[in-house]
């Protein structure tokens, strides 16, 4: 029997590596007061550099818990060394970060909403968002120069998704 309501543990769950970052960051905080209560310059120096660490952990984590979807579709997605796989139920397909001119986000009938991977290669690669291991392409996408973390995590979490251009080479 557990004392905590499921929505509660599925909240938990979701969101620990915020907590934990939440956590690094106060850590900071404390020894950079305490350093200031003190005079102790390096407890203070500590401090802040946790504290600055910390700032710029629980940005990007939060973006990474926001990218990633909890509903499941069919596929899985594979990154391994600049290259993105997608194998799904009919097809698969292998895409090279360096080949990509065109990430697109655009709603699905079938699906919540899917990545259009235009590249030089041929006809271009659709994932949808939430399929199996979708969240390594905020990795994968990070990797690319241009590439605005924050109006991508906005796009996907829009309700509904409406069909747009993330990122284009220049």
């Amino acid at each position: 029997m557990s004392f905590i309501r499921p929505q509660v543990l599925i909240h938990l769950t979701k969101w620990r590596e915020a907590y934990f970052v939440t956590g690094v960051l106060l850590l900071g905080f404390w020894l950079f007061v305490r350093g200031f209560t003190t005079l102790n310059l390096i407890l203070q120096a500590l401090g802040l550099i946790v504290s600055l660490a910390g700032i710029v952990l629980l940005r990007t984590t939060i973006q990474r818990i926001r990218f990633k979807r909890t509903q499941k579709a069919p596929g899985m997605v594979d990154v391994t060394e600049r290259e993105i796989s997608y194998f799904g139920p009919m097809h698969g397909k292998t895409v090279s970060l360096e080949s990509l001119h065109k990430i697109e986000l655009r709603e699905s009938e079938a699906y919540a909403a899917i990545w259009v991977l235009h590249h030089a290669g041929g006809d271009p690669m659709i994932v949808p968002i939430s399929a199996q291991g979708s969240d390594r392409l905020f990795d994968a996408f990070t990797g690319l120069s241009g590439v605005k973390m924050d109006t991508l995590v906005a796009a996907i979490n829009q309700v509904p998704v409406r069909s747009q251009v993330i990122w284009e080479r220049s």
